[in-house]
Formats: structure tokens, C-alpha cells, sequence
């Protein structure tokens, strides 16, 4: 008999972006990972374009970095080949976007314990996690973003995803999810805005630029954990 899964809720995720460099990348998991708890900080590999040997270079070395601070690792699995890569350097999961295979597929690749986190553009992706018994969704964009400096033009379908939905679409997930599932608000949060993140329900948030473009991404980190912390 499997045995249950035991929920694991990293509250802020820093999600990568390319553009900052790896070099520039780990430095900051390695800041950010000296200043927060044990278990309370996951990072989460997102780079679609680079080729699956370096990407599976660079997720060797943040798997490394994270093991090192305590933190939790998972990998965009935007395809098979990336989820294969989380499972051969130890990743504790994946992330799954839209059309990139289903939470049992990804736990047949990583095992049943496997953290599946899966993103959600409105209230019936976040239905589906639930039915699938995904660990958590990425509810978004929350408020505006600005757009990544290699990201492709957008087409009709990417920029209706990119227009901030609000608190009230964390409000709105909370409503429909199962209690076991965990609500990241992704899109915009700072310091400023991660309280009213959690007081519409978000159980975690997950960031970019917030803590990888700031001169002192612990202390930005610290900043919004402290947010977090107090519900």
C-alpha cells in the first residue's frame, strides 16, 4: 500500500528568470537561503529555452545551493524531458503549466510523494489540482508584472493571462480548493502587497523579480516573509 502523502507548503517560492544569469541566480538562492527558516523558502527552476543538458547542469547546482540552505527545489516541468531532469537531480518536484501533462503523469516519473504545484488562470484549473491532488497552485497574475527581457511577443491567448486579476481571484481559488491544496499567489507581490495576498487566503507566495532584481534580495525576502508570518 502507497503511503499518504504528507503536505509541504514552502510559504515563499522564488521562481527563476534567465535574464539574471545563473552566476546571479545563485548567489541569491545562497543569500536568501541564510535569512529565512528551514522549509519555508522553495525555488523553482523556470527557463523553457535552454537546452535540457544545460538545464540540467544548472538544476544540478541549484538542487546543490537549496539542499545546502534547506530549501525545496522543483523544476518547470514545461515537457517530459524537464521532468526527467527533476527527478535525476533529486528535485522534490515539479511545477506544471498549462499543457504540460497531468499531476499523476509527473508522480509516475518522481514518485508518489513527488511535490506537484500546477498553475492556475482561473477557478477551474484550480478545481482540476484539486481533483488530481496536486500539492499546490500558482494562482495568477495577481497584479501587473513587467515583461521579462527574453520573453516572445504575446499572442491573444498569453496576454489575456498577463492581465492582473486581483486578490478576489485568490479569494475565488481559496473557495473552490480543497483544504489539502496550498494557494501561491504569483504575479506582482512585494512587501508591500503580500499581506493582502494573505488575507484573501494565499497560503504562500511566489516571486521573481521582487527578490532577483533587488541590491539586498535577503533582506527583500525577509521583508516579505514577515508579511507572510503574520496571518
Amino acid at each position: 500500500m502507497t503511503a499518504p502523502r504528507v503536505p509541504r507548503a514552502p510559504r515563499l517560492w522564488l521562481v527563476t528568470d534567465p535574464s539574471f544569469g545563473d552566476d546571479a541566480i545563485v548567489r541569491c538562492v545562497e543569500r536568501v537561503g541564510r535569512v529565512l527558516d528551514r522549509g519555508a523558502f522553495g525555488v523553482q527552476l523556470r527557463d523553457k529555452r535552454r537546452a535540457i543538458p544545460s538545464l540540467r547542469l544548472f538544476a544540478s547546482r541549484l538542487r546543490l545551493v537549496t539542499r545546502e540552505a534547506g530549501a525545496f527545489f522543483a523544476v518547470n516541468g514545461h515537457h517530459a524531458e524537464a521532468v526527467r531532469v527533476a527527478r535525476d537531480v533529486g528535485a522534490d518536484g515539479v511545477h506544471l503549466g498549462g499543457g504540460a501533462g497531468s499531476v499523476a503523469e509527473a508522480r509516475a516519473v518522481l514518485g508518489p510523494r513527488a511535490w506537484v504545484s500546477v498553475a492556475a488562470h482561473g477557478d477551474d484549473d484550480v478545481r482540476r489540482a484539486g481533483h488530481e491532488r496536486a500539492d499546490a497552485v500558482l494562482v495568477s497574475p495577481i497584479f501587473a508584472t513587467a515583461p521579462a527581457k527574453h520573453a516572445k511577443p504575446a499572442n491573444d491567448e498569453t496576454a489575456t493571462r498577463k492581465v492582473p486579476r486581483g486578490v478576489e481571484a485568490l479569494r475565488s481559488a481559496r473557495a473552490c480548493a480543497p483544504p489539502e491544496l496550498c494557494v501561491i499567489a504569483l504575479g506582482g507581490i512585494t512587501a508591500d502587497t503580500v499581506a493582502s495576498c494573505v488575507s484573501a487566503g494565499a497560503d504562500g507566495v511566489a516571486v521573481i523579480r521582487a527578490i532577483l532584481a533587488s541590491p539586498r534580495p535577503d533582506e527583500a525576502a525577509r521583508a516579505i516573509d514577515d508579511g507572510l508570518q503574520r496571518r
